[in-house]
C-alpha cells in the first residue's frame, strides 16, 4: 500500500508497476509486461548469462516418473493428511464422558468432513445396523409411525448446510476469539447433510 500512497499523491493513479496483490500474487498487467520484456532480451540476447539464473534446475518428481497406486474401492484421506485428526478428550477411554473437538484451524473449506465432526459420548459409539434400526414416531401425534431405513429413502430427500453447535460448550469457547484461531477447543462446525424431512411422512 505504500506504493498506491506515493504514486497516488503526485498523479493520482496507481502505478501497476508498484502495486501487487495483498496476497503477493502481481499485478496482471505487471506480470504481461514484464513477461514482454523478458521475451525482447530473451530475442535479441541481450543480458543473459550463465550467472544470472540463481534457481535450481527443475527436476521432475518421483511421483511422475512411475504409474500411481491402484485406486481403492473407497478413497481414504493422503498419508500427508495424517495429523488433521480430532482432539481426543479421553483418549484411554475410561469410564467417563468422551470429547473429540473439531480442528478448524487444519481445515480448508466450509464443510467439515465426515470424521472430524465433534462429538459427546457418554456410553460410547454404537455400532447401528441400517437393517434393524428403526425410526418411530409416537406419543402426541394422530397416527404412530414406525420407519425402516429402506422405507426413509423411498421418500424425497432434501440437502441441507447447517452449523451445528455444541450447547453446553463453555465460557472459553463463547469467547470473542474466532473459533479457528482456538485449535482443540471448539465444538461448532458447519456441515452438509441430505434426510427427509418429518413433515412429508
Amino acid at each position: 500500500m505504500t506504493g498506491i500512497g506515493k504514486v497516488g499523491s503526485r498523479t493520482g493513479k496507481i502505478d501497476h508497476q508498484t502495486v501487487v496483490a495483498a496476497n503477493g500474487l502481481l499485478d496482471r498487467r505487471v506480470l504481461l509486461g514484464r513477461a514482454a520484456a523478458a521475451a525482447g532480451i530473451l530475442g535479441t540476447g541481450v543480458g543473459l548469462s550463465t550467472t544470472t539464473a540463481g534457481a535450481e534446475p527443475v527436476t521432475e518428481a518421483p511421483w511422475g516418473l512411475a504409474p500411481g497406486n491402484p485406486v481403492p474401492p473407497y478413497q481414504l484421506p493422503s498419508k500427508f493428511a495424517k495429523n488433521v485428526v480430532r482432539t481426543l478428550a479421553n483418549p484411554n477411554f475410561e469410564p467417563r464422558t468422551s470429547q473429540s473437538r473439531t480442528p478448524h484451524h487444519l481445515l480448508d473449506g466450509t464443510i467439515t468432513p465426515n470424521g472430524l465432526h465433534f462429538t459427546i459420548v457418554h456410553g460410547g459409539v454404537p455400532d447401528i445396523d441400517p437393517e434393524v434400526h428403526r425410526l418411530a414416531i409416537h406419543g402426541l401425534v394422530k397416527r404412530p409411525l414406525i420407519f425402516s431405513l429402506e422405507t426413509l429413502l423411498r421418500y424425497p430427500m432434501t440437502s441441507r448446510v447447517a452449523f451445528v453447535e455444541c450447547g453446553g460448550k463453555n465460557g472459553r469457547e463463547s469467547s470473542y476469539r474466532p473459533c479457528w484461531t482456538r485449535p482443540g477447543s471448539i465444538r461448532r462446525q458447519p456441515g452438509s447433510w441430505r434426510k427427509a424431512p418429518i413433515r412429508r411422512t
